[in-house]
């Protein structure tokens, strides 16, 4: 137990040493100044979540469905809690620079194996207090709580994820352990990746199915017309989820208790048959990707067309994106299968009638256009899973230097190097709008003006992001996941997407007094007006915000 706890805590430091850029190493002012803007981001992150779960809880009171909003939350940990194992799980289980100096030291493979499993879910307990944390706090003081309510939310938080790390880490061992078949590290990379996500998605349509079977039209609309009765079509996800979402609800201690010790009982018998199974797979898949060799390439012949030099650039940074297992699957997929999978799951899931019920209670609230910008907000939402500008100089590494000595102006290589995460945000902007256009009566003017608004959006975000990265760029390191995975820099996609949401919001209430083409066009003036001083701001800085590129 000991030498688990010591061997976790040293592949949380290692972990952490990657975040940590050369630039901040030896300046102690530099490390206080970035912790007090650290905690400062923090402290406006908390805020704006806050404010937004506000919102949320206010609207969901008008109908007597306030409870739903638990059910949502701790959903909501569940999906990225599993989208991230999925990303995450096969890069800190098998791709890690220490792997090779533990594996001769006297340890027996559980003890590997728990620490391993244990940095993944300190990294989701990171996540969970914004995500989940925040939100339920806001609830339980906006509903008066009790005591025992605030003690449900923290052993729901940290028994919930547990589960499905196991589940998606069990997968990845098992298709590791064919790694040996393959004589390409990367592709396989690439492919187990896809594959998990591909299986993860079945199980999840394969689930909802069940769950519409299960519950008749009569019963639905039973449910929305019952408050706080909605709460019920969360079940069947997870058995965790459903205890735990039980247990919070419940003001009888005694059924609390009941409910978490199904959720710790089912916890624990999943934990000993992972432990059983993964000191089978687990070492299986790791020798084979320690000696699998690579593939060798053919020489082929390069054919060169006169191309303008803009269009070589953003094609030189597409081959990188693409080519790259870990860039792919960080920063190209993401944008791509997110928003489809939503589609997928709401078409799948939810009967015709179902959706009307559902489209009844949203006109309910869509008094002056709303829906609208509920559609920009889901669209900003997606926005955050986009992480091309924020790395966009960090993942050249050592090789950026070479921007300063190539002929083309650095600020035409800032513009160059946003315009892949222009391109790929048009892809939820535009999924989001057909899908949009199937579930709501809307018309083609209305998503025209979205669309348009979410461009605007999307190319001010783009700008900003990438003066992030020049501002902070993350040039020493090891890997490719130390640049998209565990960089500091990825927190601010959210900031900006969270921050977008609460304009959102905030602009909704004023429905009622303003027009929602104005209050559409003064987004988009707000919006254009950050696009062109950043852009202002990248021309006249352009030598300064490359002194950090060494």
């Amino acid at each position: 137990m000991i030498k688990t706890f010591l061997l976790t805590i040293v592949f949380l430091k290692n972990s952490l040493q990657r975040v940590q850029s050369k630039y901040y190493e030896n300046a102690k002012k530099n490390k206080k100044t970035k912790r007090i803007l650290y905690i400062i981001l923090f402290v406006y992150l908390a805020a704006v979540i806050g404010v937004l779960s506000y919102n949320i809880i206010d609207l969901l009171q008008q109908s007597n469905q306030e409870s739903i909003f638990i059910g949502i939350i701790l959903f909501i940990v569940l999906v990225i809690t599993i989208i991230q194992t999925i990303f995450s799980s096969i890069n800190l289980l098998y791709y890690t620079k220490d792997t090779e100096a533990i594996l001769p030291l006297p340890l027996k493979p559980y003890q590997i194996i728990c620490a391993r499993t244990n940095v993944i879910l300190i990294v989701e307990y990171f996540v969970e207090i914004i995500v989940g944390g925040i939100p339920l706090v806001v609830y339980g003081w906006m509903m008066n709580c009790n005591a025992l309510y605030y003690f449900s939310i923290a052993i729901a938080l940290i028994l919930l994820p547990i589960l499905p790390v196991i589940l998606v880490s069990i997968l990845v061992m098992i298709l590791m352990s064919f790694s040996k078949i393959t004589k390409n590290r990367n592709k396989f990379q690439l492919f187990i990746t896809l594959l998990v996500v591909a299986i993860t998605i079945a199980f999840s349509v394969a689930i909802s199915r069940v769950e519409s079977n299960t519950i008749s039209e009569e019963q639905l609309v039973q449910m929305m017309s019952q408050a706080n009765s909605m709460i019920d079509l969360m079940d069947g996800y997870l058995p965790t989820l459903d205890y735990s979402i039980d247990a919070i609800l419940s003001n009888n201690i005694g059924i609390t208790c009941i409910e978490f010790l199904k959720v710790i009982g089912i916890t624990i018998i999943a934990f000993i048959l992972y432990l059983a199974l993964s000191q089978k797979l687990y070492f299986k898949g790791l020798i084979g990707n320690l000696y699998s060799g690579t593939s060798k390439k053919k020489n082929k012949k390069v054919k060169i067309k006169n191309k303008s030099i803009g269009k070589m650039y953003v094609e030189k940074e597409f081959k990188i994106l693409l080519r790259n297992p870990v860039y792919l699957v960080q920063c190209i997929i993401p944008a791509i299968i997110f928003p489809i999978l939503c589609i997928a799951l709401i078409v799948i899931s939810i009967d015709e009638e179902s959706l009307k019920q559902i489209l009844d209670l949203l006109e309910s609230v869509n008094a002056d256009g709303v829906i609208m910008l509920v559609i920009l907000g889901i669209i900003e939402f997606f926005s955050m899973l986009v992480y091309i500008s924020v790395t966009a100089i960090s993942r050249d590494g050592k090789n950026a230097i070479f921007m300063k000595y190539i002929p083309i102006p650095l600020y035409k290589q800032y513009v160059y190097k946003t315009i892949p995460n222009i391109i790929m945000n048009l892809f939820p902007i535009l999924i989001v709008m057909v899908l949009a256009k199937y579930l709501v009566d809307i018309s083609i003017l209305d998503l025209v003006i979205i669309f348009v608004v979410a461009i605007i959006m999307n190319i001010a975000q783009s700008f900003l992001l990438l003066i992030v990265d020049l501002k902070r760029p993350k040039l020493q390191w090891d890997s490719e996941y130390t640049v998209v995975k565990q960089n500091l820099n990825l927190i601010f996609p959210m900031v900006f997407g969270i921050f977008g949401i609460v304009i959102l919001i905030l602009y909704a209430k004023t429905t009622q007094i303003l027009s929602v083409y104005i209050i559409l066009a003064m987004i988009a003036v707000i919006y254009l007006l950050i696009a062109i001083l950043a852009n202002v701001y990248l021309y006249k800085r352009q030598n300064e915000l490359a002194s950090k590129i060494e």
